[in-house]
């Protein structure tokens, strides 16, 4: 692939954990303006060479094979543990979104970011 910039950094990064002995691994977004500064994690998470802590925590892992909501929960608790240092034993989802709703919630995003960049 031809990818250049912060891109080819973040594919490296996918490329080494999948080839890697790792199981899961956490990339972190930092803020990126003075707006971004509000929306630092509050919990423990490594802060960047400025000591600001990530606004978005992004976790990949070999764990599960598929995303259903068994494994969605088993990945909650793998976060709480590693960034709260909770033992959850019971995750409950709440007003779970249609597919339709996290399209659109996904779409919005993905345009937001895109007009920040």
């Amino acid at each position: 692939m031809d990818i250049i910039g912060d891109d080819k950094e973040y594919c490296d990064d996918i490329e080494n954990f999948i080839s890697g002995n790792k199981d899961t691994h956490y990339s972190f977004i930092y803020p990126r303006n003075l707006e971004d500064v509000s929306r630092q994690v509050s919990h423990f998470a490594p802060s960047n060479i400025d000591g600001y802590k990530p606004v978005y925590i992004d976790m990949w892992t070999k764990l599960s094979k598929s995303w259903d909501i068994d494994e969605i929960k088993k990945n909650v608790r793998i976060l709480a543990k590693d960034f709260l240092d909770l033992n959850i034993k019971n995750v409950e989802m709440i007003d779970v979104p249609t597919y339709e709703e996290t399209k659109l919630s996904y779409e919005q995003d993905y345009k937001a970011f895109m007009q920040e960049s």
